[in-house]
C-alpha cells in the first residue's frame, strides 16, 4: 500500500487536509471520534452548467440505517459551494448524491454499523476532501442516527489536475436488476493517480468504483441496477483525485436509461 500517501479502506490520504465539523444528532450520539468543532449550517448543484442531477427522493429509511447531512463551503469566503458531488462509503455501501444551491447535502439509507467515510469531489479546481483523513473521523452510524458532517474546500493549481477520458456505459438502456459496464481511461495528476476512480449519480444515488482494467490507464466496474429502481433517465459523471487531491477539472456525463 505504499502510494505517495497513506491507505485506509482504499482511500488516499491528501496533504494539507482542511478540517471540517461534524455533530451527531440529539437522538444518538456517534460512535466516531469527534474532535472539531459544531459548524454552522449551510448546500449542492451539477458540473458544466445547470443542476440536472437532482438526488431522487427515497422511500422511507431502512430500521438498520441512518442518515449524514451538511454543508459545503469555500474554504476563503464561507460562501456555499453546489454541484459538489458527495460519495458515502467504499467497499460496502457505495452512495452518491450532489450539494444544492446552498451548499447542503443529504445521504439516508446509509447502513448502520459499517464504516462510512464522506468524500467530495468537485469539478472547478477545489481539492478533493475525505471525512477519514482531512478530519480523522470513524464515522459509524447508530441505527436511525442523522449525523452532520459539514466541510470546506479550497482551490489548487489546475496542473496537478489528473485527465480522464472515454467514458463508456454498455447499454444505455436497462431493466432494474440487469448489469451494465462502465468504462473509464483516467491517469496522471500530482502525486500519481489514486484508487477513487468513480462513476456517480446522484439522482440514482449511487456510486460505482471503477478497478484497472486491460489497457493503459484503463478502468472499468460491473453495476447491477438497483431492483426497485424507477424508470428514468440517470446521469453519471466521472472523476478520479490524484494522490495529492487534485481533481479532473471537467467532469464527462453518461446517462443511463432506465426502463
Amino acid at each position: 500500500m505504499a502510494l505517495l500517501s497513506c491507505i485506509v479502506f482504499g482511500l488516499v490520504a491528501c496533504a494539507s487536509g482542511e478540517h471540517g465539523s461534524q455533530q451527531p444528532s440529539k437522538a444518538a450520539k456517534n460512535s466516531s471520534a469527534a474532535t472539531s468543532e459544531a459548524s454552522k449550517k449551510s448546500a449542492p448543484q451539477e458540473q458544466g452548467g445547470e443542476n440536472t442531477q437532482t438526488p431522487t427522493t427515497t422511500a422511507q429509511p431502512s430500521a438498520n440505517t441512518g442518515t449524514i447531512t451538511g454543508r459545503v463551503t469555500d474554504k476563503d469566503t464561507g460562501e456555499p459551494i453546489s454541484d459538489t458531488y458527495i460519495t458515502v462509503g467504499w467497499e460496502n455501501s457505495q452512495l452518491a448524491t450532489i450539494t444544492d444551491a446552498d451548499g447542503r447535502y443529504t445521504v439516508s439509507n446509509v447502513p448502520a454499523g459499517e464504516p462510512a467515510p464522506v468524500l467530495g469531489f468537485h469539478p472547478n479546481g477545489y481539492r478533493y476532501h475525505n471525512s477519514s483523513f482531512d478530519d480523522h473521523l470513524k464515522i459509524m452510524l447508530k441505527p436511525g442516527e442523522t449525523y452532520t458532517y459539514n466541510f470546506s474546500l479550497f482551490m489548487l493549481e489546475p496542473e496537478g489536475q489528473p485527465e480522464v477520458s472515454d467514458p463508456s456505459v454498455s447499454s444505455e438502456s436497462v431493466a432494474p436488476g440487469e448489469t451494465v459496464t462502465f468504462g473509464l481511461n483516467a491517469g496522471g495528476g500530482e502525486g500519481g493517480l489514486s484508487r477513487e476512480v468513480f462513476a456517480a449519480s446522484p439522482k440514482l444515488g449511487r456510486l460505482v468504483l471503477l478497478k484497472p482494467a486491460d489497457g493503459e490507464n484503463a478502468y472499468s466496474a460491473k453495476f447491477t441496477i438497483p431492483a426497485d429502481t424507477p424508470p428514468g433517465e440517470y446521469p453519471f459523471a466521472f472523476f478520479t483525485a490524484s494522490n495529492e487531491c487534485y481533481v479532473n477539472g471537467t467532469f464527462p456525463m453518461r446517462t443511463l436509461r432506465v426502463t
